[in-house]
């Protein structure tokens, strides 16, 4: 889980450049927790990608996501996980060992795995520059480098794509000290969709003779 779900890593510079980016940047980073925040929900698709080209190592998997708040629901269906999470209590379900291990929410995730912080990575404990506007894939985006400042953490660098229309980010792509690196690629997105608390609750008697292992 914590190679699967990301995000971030070291403070490098600070120049006159950067403080003078530094403006457009937040200004547009505000614009996208204002849109977020607008929203009751948000479900997603995405495409997770991990590489390693010193080991040889591709490895691309599909997910979706339902957010509400704090609560979530992630898929990784390629890897026989789902994990639940209402806020107070989260569920990882492995299908294939068929277990379900339970846990504080506060004890099993924290803001850099908490797969609820996708789209808004950047609002705790970054510092960020706006390095240019483009087209890509046909999508007008602002890209926006982030740098974390707590140095115990394994990533060097994040860079983000902001959609410039929706206001919310389409792509975080991490960047590891040990030479991992990490792709976040949202693909179908859509807000305030409907749901409901129980949407955020695994429920055992769904799942005949799962073993359960609860670690609270």
């Amino acid at each position: 889980m914590k190679r699967l779900v990301v995000l971030m890593t070291v403070m490098v510079f600070w120049s006159v450049g950067f403080a003078q980016q530094d403006k457009k940047a937040k200004d547009i980073l505000e614009k996208v927790t204002s849109t977020t925040q607008s929203y009751s929900s948000i479900s997603a698709s995405f495409n997770y990608v991990m590489n390693n080209e010193a080991e040889g190592i591709h490895e691309e998997n599909k997910g979706q996501i339902l957010l509400k708040g704090q609560q979530f629901h992630l898929k990784l269906l390629q890897l026989g996980m789902e994990i639940f999470n209402n806020g107070k209590t989260v569920w990882t379900y492995m299908k294939d060992a068929g277990e379900v291990t339970v846990a504080e929410a506060d004890d099993e995730m924290n803001e850099m795995m908490d797969p609820s912080t996708l789209f808004t990575i950047y609002e705790k404990g970054f510092n960020y520059q706006f390095v240019e506007e483009k087209t890509v894939a046909g999508v007008s985006v602002y890209i926006i480098d982030l740098f974390p400042e707590n140095e115990e953490i394994e990533y060097s660098k994040i860079r983000i794509q902001v959609d410039k229309q929706r206001m919310l980010i389409r792509q975080a792509e991490m960047v590891g000290k040990e030479g991992n690196s990490y792709l976040v690629l949202v693909e179908d997105l859509k807000t305030n969709v409907p749901v409901k608390d129980s949407d955020f609750e695994f429920k055992a008697e769904d799942h005949p003779g799962v073993e359960v292992i609860d670690l609270r």
